[in-house]
């Protein structure tokens, strides 16, 4: 159970920690064409960027840089806050570096190299990059494309989630980036398979929206009064035009007879639905409709409407357990909830998910889909972890074979009830959990070391105990974590995970749960099924060492309470 309880517990952490930031993207580059856009015609017929969006193998890409550059790439942190439709003073948050990439033998040298990603996707290892072909040379491409970008999938250690759901939104007719994976070496250090996702730029904007002249938007704020300035444009940022969101939100306070056709006026109202139900249908729980965050918006200047475009699917296809609301209605943002507390809209929706599940939720397909990609991997899967990569597949194959028959099911017995107010939709409490700790340094996912307590009820399981276990020490990306084992009385275990993003702070002091610099997470764990449910992220939360040292063997003693967010 040991070996099986530390995989789990260390995907737990990869999992949850993007919900800390439900409005913190990626941070994409501005979109605006250089040289004027003169390249901005793609013919779709001779696309040259296809051969990089290969489904018939994985892309080689080599890059080259000089090492000083990529140390302090790598370890570089996120800046601060970039432009947004409140404050053009915002700047980049990660610098440019000059480097040389080839991808299946082609090689394009003078490109500009930067880490991404935010939270849940950090990592100084194995970090997420950015590629921008014109960084330092007007005019330069890749395949015609003047940016990749390269997810480092440690949200994601199915390795497919990310091609498999792109797949999915583009069959549902939705404008979705094209996705290929990519097995990445910089300085000769093989850093494991990316995804490679087409990024949101005037190529992608051109194939699927008729031009690229419209303005772009990232996810980081809501359609709610006074919430439009957190989104970030990334077209013309320092004078950016956030009227069209502003149009949404006066559009959505419309009485409920005229709600279709204000609403309407501003967005594409059935692709918006259709895009609602895909994330839902795939399990999207850090999309748009259920955390605010993860996607783009594009304001066509042909119609004049706003249109939705998913990003950040590295966490679909999996089962959550929902205590209170559920799994067929995702109804955290501002829209869904409006559209969904309104009768008529209501109605556009769930006639979405049904035609969703009837026309692209193909299980056949979809197995056949993931056998295809799994074939591809294989050869690249660590030797000694290919049975857990099949096993992470097959949890993604049982989800496929049973989500057509929960969402059925729920819509079958009426138009399923949300039970929460717009105001309490996004962060929903469950319960609350303490626990008492002691343990030593250096015993971070051995089983049946250390001593605890833990009391508190969540999602109506009491957790009462006084045999807890517990261990502290390094996890894989080099924080301080901890995590208290207690068992239930049916055979489960109320699994407690804690990280200190500085193992140098990881000493006596009181440190509140920021989302940032202190993590917190539980779960219920089954060891003979080997699978978890329930539980949640924790916020707002305590954590109090009275003893606490990095060096070996060193006592680790405290305490922890915290409030459980059903995710």
């Amino acid at each position: 159970m040991d070996r099986h309880l530390r995989a789990y517990l260390m995907t737990v952490l990869v999992f949850v920690t993007s919900l800390a930031s439900s409005a913190c993207g990626g941070g994409d580059d501005s979109a605006t064409p250089d040289g004027g856009g003169a390249d901005a015609a793609v013919d779709a017929a001779v696309d040259p960027s296809e051969a990089i969006f290969p489904r018939d193998r994985v892309l080689e890409v080599q890059i080259t840089l000089a090492p000083a550059d990529w140390n302090t790439l790598r370890n570089q942190e996120p800046g601060p806050p970039e432009a947004t439709c409140a404050s053009q003073t915002g700047v980049d948050a990660y610098t440019y570096f000059p480097a040389t990439i080839t991808i299946d033998g082609t090689t394009v040298a003078n490109v500009g190299l930067r880490k991404k990603g935010n939270l849940g996707s950090l990592s100084t290892t194995r970090p997420g990059l950015k590629v921008k072909a014109n960084e330092y040379v007007m005019g330069q491409r890749i395949a015609s494309l003047k940016q990749l970008t390269l997810n480092n999938n440690k949200q994601d250690e199915t390795l497919i989630s990310q091609c498999l759901g792109y797949g999915l939104f583009r069959q549902a007719g939705l404008p979705a980036p094209r996705c290929a994976f990519a097995h990445v070496t910089v300085n000769g250090t093989d850093l494991g398979v990316y995804s490679h996702i087409e990024s949101i730029r005037d190529g992608f904007l051109t194939r699927n929206f008729g031009d690229d002249s419209g303005n772009v938007y990232e996810s980081g704020g809501d359609f709610a009064p006074g919430q439009v300035g957190g989104f970030q444009p990334k077209t013309n940022e320092t004078m950016p035009d956030c009227s069209p969101l502003d149009r949404v939100v006066t559009a959505l306070q419309a009485p409920s007879g005229q709600l279709v056709s204000q609403l309407g006026a501003v967005l594409d109202m059935d692709e918006f639905m259709r895009f609602w139900a895909m994330e839902v249908v795939t399990g999207h729980w850090d999309g748009y409709a259920n955390n605010r965050n993860n996607y783009y918006l594009y304001h066509s200047p042909a119609t004049n409407k706003l249109s939705f475009i998913p990003w950040g699917t590295d966490a679909l296809f999996a089962r959550l357990q929902r205590t209170t609301r559920p799994q067929s209605v995702f109804a955290c943002g501002a829209m869904a909830w409006k559209l969904y507390d309104t009768a008529p809209t209501r109605a556009l929706y769930l006639a979405a998910v049904r035609d969703v599940l009837d026309t692209v939720w193909d299980e056949t397909a979809i197995i056949a889909e993931i056998d295809r990609m799994q074939a591809l991997l294989r050869p690249l899967a660590d030797p000694t972890s290919t049975g857990e990569f099949a096993g992470r597949l097959d949890a993604v194959r049982d989800f496929v074979r049973t989500r057509e028959a929960v969402l059925r099911a729920e819509l079958n017995a009426g138009d399923p009830v949300w039970p929460y107010a717009a105001n309490q939709s996004c962060l929903v409490p469950i319960g609350t959990l303490s626990t008492s700790f002691v343990t030593t340094w250096g015993t971070l996912g051995t089983f049946g070391v250390g001593s605890g307590t833990m009391s508190g009820t969540v999602g109506g399981v009491n957790t009462m105990s006084s045999t807890a276990y517990a261990s502290a020490g390094v996890d894989a990306d080099g924080k301080a974590a901890m995590q208290v084992l207690s068992p239930l009385p049916d055979g489960r275990y109320t699994v407690l995970f804690l990280s200190v993003s500085e193992p140098l702070a990881f000493q006596p002091g009181t440190f509140p749960v920021d989302l940032r610099n202190t993590f917190a997470f539980m779960t219920f764990y089954d060891p003979v099924t080997e699978t978890a449910s329930g539980g949640g992220l924790i916020l707002p939360g305590t954590l109090t060492l009275t003893q606490a040292a990095t060096t070996p063997n060193a006592p680790v003693r405290g305490t922890f309470t915290g409030t459980v967010i059903e995710l």
